[in-house]
């Protein structure tokens, strides 16, 4: 938490933040289920797998939801989405944006080698309440990256984000001519 407010604590309050409805989780919710193959809500919760894939699930397509309608876009259709493979992606004035959400208190963790887009980093507040942070391009990101202590695979090059300073607003998106 005191590395997360180092580099994040002072622009926390100028992030807009989303607030995903009911309706928006629940839609989730069920789009989950369905993929799993479950029919109810306490099946998902009693396998671990089951309730650690919705709240990954919740994180990156709720992520992804909250931006499309801080900007006023088209929402996903997330029935037409794999939820096994899913990255979040924006498309906007034909240029891909990838959407990288990471939970509050922590810095993102990327894995240098899968930077190929501009990024917008979204915070999880909590289960349903988002933070848009702002994007950035390939280059600002490959020059802010940290060490990390943290390793998720031997083969990841994995390194923290900390150039928050230097993110574009989420507006900026729209207005850009690419």
């Amino acid at each position: 938490m005191k590395v997360f407010l180092k580099y994040i604590g002072e622009f926390l309050r100028t992030y807009p933040q989303i607030r995903l409805n009911r309706g928006d989780e629940v839609w989730i919710r069920d789009e989950t289920m369905k993929q799993l193959g479950l029919t109810n809500l306490n099946q998902m919760r009693d396998r671990y797998e089951g309730q650690a894939f919705f709240d990954k699930t919740m994180m990156n397509v709720g992520g992804l939801i909250a931006i499309q309608k801080h900007l006023n876009l088209p929402l996903e259709d997330i029935t037409k989405i794999d939820f096994s493979n899913f990255r979040s992606k924006l498309k906007i004035n034909n240029e891909i944006i990838d959407v990288f959400v990471f939970e509050f208190g922590t810095l993102p963790l990327i894995n240098i080698d899968e930077i190929n887009n501009k990024t917008f980093f979204v915070i999880q507040k909590d289960r349903i309440t988002f933070s848009l942070c702002g994007f950035a391009t390939t280059d600002i990101i490959k020059k802010n990256l940290i060490k990390t202590s943290i390793e998720r695979s031997s083969q990841a090059n994995n390194m923290n984000f900390n150039g928050f300073k230097f993110l574009n607003k989420s507006e900026d998106l729209l207005k850009v001519k690419l």
